[in-house]
């Protein structure tokens, strides 16, 4: 092997991990923490629950490898961060999305995985605090 061929190498597996690591950093979040305290620790133990953020999550889960879930909190305003908290998960925290700009329309929509029937958290980090909504789901083939 000649030194371009072993740089090449070595920069493809520089670009690949730099793809890496900062997921299994995300997934590290919170740890092995509880349900109720991530969202302490995510909000400082301040927050209330809001008509304004809406969580859509199927109230039967046939397959709980991909639950669909949606949190919709384009009725608030200045949102900085949302996070969803699967309270039965082995690691609660199953989402976090920041938007880098408060106007824009704060909206996700992604697929879960859930163990077991579970109660379900959204959280909105706002200019004005935290704000929570609640939501349960019964799964009946586990995905976890």
């Amino acid at each position: 092997m000649n030194r371009r061929a072993a740089i090449k190498m070595l920069m493809g597996g520089a670009v690949a991990l730099s793809g890496i690591l900062p997921l299994s950093a995300i997934a590290n979040f919170m740890g092995n923490l509880k349900a109720d305290d991530a969202i302490s620790k995510i909000t400082g133990g301040k927050h209330t629950a809001s008509a304004d953020l809406k969580l859509k999550t199927p109230k039967l889960a046939e397959n709980g490898s991909q639950v669909p879930v949606t949190v919709d909190a384009t009725a608030l305003t200045g949102v900085k961060s949302v996070f969803l908290i699967v309270h039965e998960n082995l690691k609660p925290v199953a989402m976090r999305v920041d938007f880098e700009s408060a106007d824009v329309a704060a909206f996700a929509s992604f697929r879960v995985k859930m163990g077991k029937p579970t109660k379900v958290t959204a959280i909105a980090h706002t200019a004005n605090g935290f704000v929570t909504a609640n939501g349960s789901t019964k799964v009946t083939k586990g995905g976890c």
